[in-house]
């Protein structure tokens, strides 16, 4: 006999994006006989679409499969009557618990309760139905678990985010967003244009379907640029009325508010302490900022009750969900312990980043990408201190914080942070101070404001010696090297790294080195490689390149490290090494994407990746990788690599016409770091051998010749100026003409090609 009965299941449900594996696993937990799955997680994260299609996907399996929506009861015995009045028995005379038990032991059955997390005092009732029937399975989904003995938690988290811009079409999060969006215009579709804007909205909302699905519905009345712009604040913004769906599900803040109302006034508390925080947390800086171990036992309830996160990291990470932060923050605003939490948070962050620059001095360990997680919380304790006015504080801060910003490539986005700490009173240490200026010398130069750098230098250099501080002294005077080049001056600058390097070894001798003076050893190889570059000395400059990254490795500094490395596969390319460049440039990329040092991935695409782009006329990848850099500096940079990344740009565009280079510009600046590791990657599967290039000399100028003829003999820019009475600008760019019309990369090869067509006069 068939005791099937009819099961009245929602109808229509639309597709289950990137929850696929999550369908498929719970499906197989009820097969394997699980009695309670608790869909557990935080309001608008689609618990309830992931079980109406489970209940569907399992329907076949079973007697009766019954959805029943508790949203409406407060009451925590109601829930059994309210299960009894959906279920199709004959004899309601009977209790509740008494008619579900007939029915279930009759018919084998799976009962859907979806949101339980305000009547979590009746879940002993479900445990004494499962323990009085072996045919009812339940599903149930809450913002906690119902802490029963059987009961198999399923979190339930945001939507994936595409890693790469190329895979943004396959990502759940962008493909929900697109299909909502289309509902309400049709004419929306993702393109090369918006994915990138599509890409930061969802990472904004941090893939949270019900944040996704209303930040659609606002496209009625907002562009997507300006929707973007007004998502600062999602809670004001992310509303709709969606007839069919209760009142807590229209807007994002209806969701959120729904669930802070059902947490106990302690809860509440250590829910806004969390606000302080940016970014991921860990279970000590709550400590430290709450002031006691007790919070653990409130993180713990909040973890339970999906207020928190805990994040999938070898060490215990916490997060909130932008949505429900922002509902935090603004509570804490108004918090009488707010200010003190701040002040713990701000100390705590800035003695962590100091205890990182301490332990590196004296251990030789860069454990930088450790600390990519916590810079969030670094930057939000850096910006509290100067809006406070706290100018010891903010000097500290900057004084160290740059030692994050050079590998994360954060230098060019925080020069404003530099400039509002500058601006406040000088501190009372001058060490403190000095650190603070060397850092706001990385700052300038990131920025191309040359002339700010160099007076900034000798700023440092005065204070250099009245606190007879000889190794920052030297540091200062490196770092002056570029005014050299720029001015033509590159034997000046190499007496410089030689004077450097003799001083160095006059005062260390055969002893013990600290750290410092490691370093200093190092860079003064490193800008002795460069210098030798400069100067056309290839040969040599390698060797200086090999022993500055030797050097940087002993020093303990992953990144100049990698940054040697990449002047290494740089120098390999200038000497026609290309098999030995293409491997080591691309191994320097891949550790610096390992690491998540940004900045030094964007080094190695500045100088060495685009140059090896360029030997192989991959023009598209030039202009896509020095649109991913987007460095403002490039355009005004005195050295070697910036200016024959200057020519190779042009070359470029020349190359692919304006239209073609635009798109390839375009299509470089919505890529991400794994797009461009991958690009690199089938850069390095090209061609063997560069393309060869015909040369001609016939459409050169009477005054290119003439500049010609001195750069054969091995006149530098400055020098070429004044023999022929013109500006080094001038010189510089006939040079540059010179290489761009005999398709040349570098003096070495012009200098080749000029005694090459020399001989046959000659002879």
């Amino acid at each position: 006999m068939d005791r099937r009965v009819a099961a009245p299941l929602p109808a229509g449900l639309g597709p289950l994006l990137g929850r696929e594996h999550d369908l498929k696993h719970l499906a197989r937990l009820l097969r394997g006989g699980s009695r309670l799955i608790t869909l557990r997680g935080p309001g608008g994260i689609g618990k309830t679409a992931l079980a109406l299609h489970l209940a569907h996907a399992v329907r076949g399996e079973y007697d009766h499969v019954q959805v029943v929506d508790l949203t409406h009861l407060r009451d925590p015995a109601e829930v059994l009557g309210a299960v009894a009045a959906t279920l199709p028995a004959h004899d309601r005379s009977l209790p509740p618990g008494r008619l579900i038990l007939d029915f279930t032991g009759q018919h084998r059955t799976l009962l859907v309760l979806d949101n339980f997390e305000q009547l979590l005092p009746a879940a002993s009732h479900l445990g004494d139905l499962l323990s009085e029937t072996a045919t009812l399975q339940l599903v149930v989904t809450s913002r906690s678990a119902l802490h029963l003995h059987d009961e198999r938690e399923y979190p339930v988290g945001p939507l994936a985010l595409p890693e790469r811009a190329q895979h943004a079409a396959s990502s759940p999060a962008v493909q929900l967003f697109v299909a909502r969006a289309q509902a309400t215009s049709p004419a929306f579709e993702l393109n090369a244009l918006n994915t990138a804007q599509v890409i930061r909205l969802c990472g904004v909302l941090e893939g949270v379907p019900l944040a996704l699905e209303l930040a659609a519905a606002r496209l009625r009345t907002y562009a997507l640029p300006d929707l973007l712009a007004r998502l600062e604040r999602p809670l004001e913004v992310l509303r709709a009325d969606f007839r069919d769906r209760p009142e807590r599900l229209r807007s994002l803040r209806a969701a959120v508010q729904w669930s802070y109302d059902l947490l106990s006034e302690d809860d509440r508390a250590v829910f806004e302490c969390c606000a302080v925080f940016e970014g991921s947390f860990t279970p000590e800086a709550l400590t430290e900022v709450w002031g006691s171990p007790d919070v653990l036992d409130g993180a713990e309830s909040l973890l339970e009750q999906s207020f928190l996160q805990r994040l999938d990291t070898p060490d215990t990470r916490w997060r909130m969900l932008q949505p429900l932060r922002e509902l935090a923050a603004e509570h804490l605003d108004g918090h009488p312990q707010a200010p003190l939490w701040r002040e713990r948070h701000a100390l705590y962050f800035l003695k962590m980043t100091e205890e990182l620059f301490l332990r590196w001095e004296h251990t030789n360990t860069d454990d930088r990408a450790a600390y990519l997680p916590h810079y969030p919380n670094v930057r939000a304790g850096m910006v509290w201190v100067i809006e406070q006015g706290r100018a010891d504080l903010a000097y500290r801060y900057l004084g160290v914080v740059g030692a994050l910003w050079a590998p994360f490539g954060l230098f060019v986005q925080e020069v404003p942070l530099v400039e509002r700490v500058l601006a406040l009173p000088a501190p009372a240490d001058r060490r403190v101070l000095l650190r603070a200026l060397e850092v706001s010398v990385d700052s300038l130069n990131s920025v191309g404001q040359y002339q700010a750098r160099n007076a900034r230098l000798r700023e440092v250099l005065a204070l250099c010696r009245e606190l007879g501080d000889v190794e920052s002294a030297a540091w200062a005077s490196l770092n002056l090297i570029p005014v050299a080049w720029e001015e033509g001056r590159g034997e000046e600058a190499w007496e410089t790294v030689q004077r450097v390097l003799r001083e160095y070894r006059e005062r260390v001798g055969d002893g013990p080195q600290t750290r410092k003076q490691r370093m200093l050893r190092a860079s003064a190889h490193l800008h002795g490689a460069l210098t030798l570059l400069e100067l056309g000395r290839h040969a040599e400059a390698l060797e200086y390149a090999t022993l500055a990254r030797q050097y940087f490795r002993e020093a303990g500094n992953a990144m100049f490290d990698l940054e040697s490395g990449t002047v290494m596969g740089m120098l390999m390319l200038h000497l026609h090494r290309l098999p030995e460049a293409r491997t080591l440039l691309l191994a320097c990329l891949h550790d610096a994407a390992d690491k998540g040092f940004r900045g030094v991935a964007e080094e190695v695409l500045r100088w060495g990746l685009i140059f090896l782009a360029a030997r192989l006329q991959d023009w598209n990848a030039v202009a896509q990788f020095t649109a991913f850099v987007n460095d403002p500096a490039f355009e005004y940079a005195p050295s070697v690599p910036d200016r024959q990344l200057r020519h190779d740009i042009a070359q470029a565009r020349e190359a692919l016409g304006e239209a073609g280079f635009r798109d390839a510009w375009e299509a470089g600046t919505h890529l991400r770091l794994p797009d461009v590791v991958e690009l690199a990657e089938r850069l390095a599967r090209g061609p063997r051998h560069p393309p060869q290039r015909s040369a001609s000399g016939a459409d050169l100028t009477p005054r290119e010749r003439e500049v010609l003829a001195l750069v054969s003999q091995g006149h530098p820019d400055r020098r070429i100026a004044r023999l022929l009475g013109i500006s080094p600008g001038t010189a510089s760019k006939h040079v540059g003409n010179l290489l761009g019309k005999l398709g040349l990369r570098n003096r070495v090869e012009l200098t080749r090609w000029a005694i090459e067509q020399a001989e046959p006069d000659s002879a």
